[in-house]
């Protein structure tokens, strides 16, 4: 049997705050949205965002490197420092050259990159800056990771969009089993930048979208008109269950694999309600191959299964997610809790990340994230939404799965469970 892989550490940068403010703001159905500051010259532009709040570059970065390093790769730098404390783990010496790293992001550092192509085609190549162009490569938050903190064990990107941080949780997962390292931080992280805000207005996609009305963001709610974008980054430190155990640490949680399904969709929009249903059985069918026993045979005072979803309070991703989670729980949806947590953070291609912090949190813990927002549920969603009314579940927390459904349809579904 295999070595198993454990969460010994979080790390949190949120619009919420750092953790233990991150999982009690959750859990009350706090909301990290605000109105966007500095107002720019498009009165039309969505004004709200959920920008990261009580966190210092400076309390984790050495100044030296912190003058050079962008402010997405300063995000996961100080998560991974955040993660490394809270796990009570050193990397030096032999543990360095068996560390490594995983982050996933959809845009990276858009906010440099604007700025050095608008010198570039301004100014031309002799001008531009050059110190600024190492920035800019997808994988310089990694490569800043591995200066900081010396780890020289596996170094890697992923890009996936929306499903970014689920991805790079699911690579690391791989990584480890595969005998590549022993203790890998895993994450995801994405910046809040005026360009990626005003292309997704364009597509009518952010609140209130083409339909006009007031400007929130609701996941899973009958008057959801679009989402409201955010930022941030989270890392989790995952260790073979026997090197954990062998340092003493605390184990959050197991993080026990994962499903991945590829439904039909457009490169550049979510799948229809139909293949996102038809979806959940092939989804279903892998997790009982992890070990995943039926939602149904449970006994909720043994612990429930939490699904903390991707829906991000559009109309369309919504549906589909309420679809593809009602075929995945079946007849014992009653046993579950599902939750999204985009009302709290927004959206954002490392909203797993996120996700995946809560995840462990939920299962140490025992309580659950709950849709503050939510009004009027969506008559689609035949299972129990967390609410700020729900109570925390009595036998706590068994499992959690993070649920992924990008646009293109790499659809990928993590499995978390009590260790």
């Amino acid at each position: 049997m295999r070595d198993a892989i454990v969460v010994t550490g979080v790390g949190v940068v949120s619009p919420l705050g750092p953790l233990p403010a991150f999982w009690s703001g959750l859990c009350a159905g706090t909301s990290g949205i605000a109105a966007r500051t500095p107002q720019d010259d498009r009165p039309a532009a969505p004004q709200l965002e959920a920008r990261v709040r009580d966190w210092h570059a400076r309390d984790h970065i050495r100044p030296a490197l912190l003058r050079r390093m962008d402010h997405t790769s300063r995000m996961v730098v100080s998560a991974c420092r955040m993660a490394l404390t809270d796990a009570e783990l050193v990397l030096e010496g032999a543990r360095a050259e068996d560390a490594g790293i995983v982050v996933g992001t959809a845009f990276g550092n858009l906010s440099e990159s604007e700025d050095f192509l608008r010198g570039l085609f301004a100014k031309g190549p002799g001008l531009a800056n050059p110190l600024t162009f190492p920035n800019l490569v997808m994988n310089a938050p990694t490569g800043y990771v591995a200066i900081d903190l010396g780890i020289r064990g596996p170094n890697l990107t992923v890009v996936r969009g929306e499903a970014s941080g689920e991805a790079a949780l699911a690579l690391a997962f791989d990584t480890i089993a595969a005998g590549h390292a022993d203790v890998l931080l895993a994450g995801g992280v994405d910046e809040l930048t005026p360009v990626a805000r005003d292309v997704y207005s364009d597509l009518a996609l952010l609140s209130p979208g083409a339909t006009g009305g007031e400007e929130w963001s609701s996941p899973f709610d009958r008057g959801r008109n679009g989402y409201v974008m955010g930022e941030g980054a989270a890392m989790l430190v995952l260790e073979r269950a026997s090197h954990a155990e062998s340092r003493g640490a605390r184990i959050y949680a197991e993080l026990a694999g994962y499903a991945t399904e590829s439904i039909p969709a457009s490169p550049h929009d979510w799948p229809t309600v139909a293949a996102g249903a038809a979806s959940g059985r092939a989804t279903a069918e892998q997790l009982a191959a992890l070990g995943m026993r039926p939602v149904a045979d449970r006994d909720d005072r043994a612990g429930i299964t939490l699904v903390v979803s991707c829906a991000n309070s559009t109309r369309r991703l919504d549906a589909v997610e309420a679809a593809r989670l009602a075929t995945l729980l079946g007849a014992g949806a009653r046993h579950a809790l599902v939750t999204s947590l985009k009302g709290s953070i927004g959206e954002l291609g490392a909203a797993g990340a996120l996700g995946a912090a809560a995840a462990v949190q939920a299962i140490a813990t025992g309580d659950v994230p709950r849709l503050g927002a939510l009004r009027a549920p969506d008559p689609a969603c035949t299972f129990p939404l967390a609410t700020r009314s729900t109570p925390q579940p009595p036998g706590g927390v068994a499992e959690v799965l993070l649920s992924a459904t990008p646009r293109g349809g790499g659809a990928i579904t993590v499995l978390f469970r009590r260790p």
